[in-house]
C-alpha cells in the first residue's frame, strides 16, 4: 500500500515500520512465552506462603498489542495523508511506454 501511495521511502514511514517490527517481534515472543509457560505463576510473598497469580506477561501483552495497533495507524495515516495514490491510467501508461 505504501508502495502504491508512494511513501515507500518516507523517512517518517520508515521509522514507523521499524517501530511496527520491533513491536511485533516483542509480540511474538511474548506470546510464544505465555503459550508454553503456564499462565498461573505461584509467588512467594510471605515466607512460606505460596500466592498464585497470572503470568506477568499476560498483563504487559495488551499494552504492546495497542503500542503495535498505534505504530499501524500512525502508518496509515503517513499513507493516506503524505501519499498520493497512483491512479490506473498512470499504470497503464507506464506499462505502454515500458517503464
Amino acid at each position: 500500500m505504501a508502495e502504491d501511495y508512494g511513501v515507500a521511502d518516507n523517512a517518517l514511514f520508515l521509522s514507523a515500520a521499524k517501530n511496527y517490527q520491533t513491536q511485533k517481534k516483542l509480540i511474538d515472543r511474548m506470546s510464544d512465552c505465555i503459550e508454553n509457560d503456564e499462565t498461573i505463576v505461584s509467588k512467594e510473598y510471605v515466607k512460606g506462603r505460596e500466592t498464585l497469580t497470572a503470568h506477568p506477561l499476560v498483563q504487559q501483552l495488551p499494552k504492546h498489542i495497542d503500542s503495535a495497533n498505534k505504530s499501524l495507524s500512525t502508518m496509515l495515516d503517513i499513507i493516506t495523508k503524505l501519499g498520493q495514490r497512483k491512479s490506473v491510467g498512470d499504470k497503464l501508461g507506464e506499462f505502454l511506454s515500458g517503464e
